[in-house]
Order: structure tokens, then C-alpha cells, then sequence
């Protein structure tokens, strides 16, 4: 476990998607994605005030709204970045447990659908109904259980 955490380790768990890992290895690593982009998160969370403002709150060039926006840019790329290293991850282990590796982005693509429609549902409300949007919040839902089952619970069946 110490081999994953080193710099080599970190390199062959996010940065590829070939070979192998454990589950105890996968939730280690997913463990850690998912608390960067929590801590990244509550970041914005705390900035997001500052992105949302009329000339009336604060003047046209505000110091707070464009460290909000380079946050937010930051953010971003962030997030997707770790999207990519959790498809590395994962396809080491659907790999390990005898499943198409090409199934690891399933579960990054789902929440980025859902977060996409919570952001456009508010814009387009007259034809995009709330109904709709916890029918894919569900979808959602089931796709990342269905990848924890087989990822981190599910017992590896390859040689």
C-alpha cells in the first residue's frame, strides 16, 4: 500500500489506464479523487456569491468576481482532469475483474449529464420539467451504485 502512495504509484494509478488493482487500491484512490473535488467544491461554494452580481451590488471591475471566475476556471479543469484520472483508475479495475475497461467513464458521464441538466432546467423550465430532472438525478444514481458495486464491492473474477 506505502507503493501507492509514492510518486511512481500515483503515475501508474491516474495517468494510465493499463494493468491491474484491487478493490482496496481502487477505493483508495477514489477515496482521494472524490476529496480534492470536494475541498475544490466548498471552495467555490464559498466564491460563488462573488460570480453573481448586477453593476448595482459592486462596480464593473470587482476584485472578489474575478477571483471568483479564475476559481471557477481553475475549478473546471480541475474537475475534469480528475475525471480523467478516475477513468484510469477504474479501467485498471473493471480490467481486473474481467469487464470491458471502456465502461469506466460511465459513471464521470452521467454526473456531468445530471449537472448539465440541473444547470439548463431553471433556463428552460416551460419545457424541461422538474419531474424530468429527478428522472436523471435517478439514472445518475444508479449508474455510479452500479460502478461502486462492480468496482469496489464486487470480487475480481480474472486470473
Amino acid at each position: 500500500m506505502a507503493s501507492v502512495l509514492s510518486a511512481q504509484g500515483f503515475r501508474f494509478l491516474f495517468r494510465t489506464d493499463q494493468g491491474r488493482i484491487g478493490r482496496q487500491v481502487w477505493w483508495l484512490g477514489t477515496i482521494l479523487l472524490v476529496s480534492i473535488v470536494i475541498v475544490l467544491a466548498l471552495g467555490w461554494l464559498a466564491l460563488s456569491p462573488y460570480a453573481h452580481r448586477t453593476l448595482d451590488e459592486r462596480k464593473l471591475i470587482d476584485a472578489m468576481t474575478i477571483v471568483s471566475y479564475t476559481y471557477l476556471m481553475i475549478y473546471a479543469f480541475a474537475v475534469l482532469l480528475i475525471a480523467v484520472c478516475y477513468v484510469n483508475l477504474s479501467a485498471k479495475r473493471l480490467r481486473d475483474g474481467g469487464i470491458l475497461p471502456g465502461l469506466a467513464g460511465a459513471a464521470p458521464l452521467a454526473i456531468f449529464l445530471a449537472l448539465a441538466a440541473h444547470w439548463l432546467q431553471p433556463r428552460v423550465a416551460e419545457v424541461f420539467p422538474y419531474a424530468l430532472l429527478v428522472v436523471i438525478d435517478l439514472l445518475a444514481l444508479g449508474v455510479i451504485l452500479w460502478q461502486v458495486y462492480l468496482l469496489g464491492i464486487r470480487a475480481s473474477e480474472a486470473p
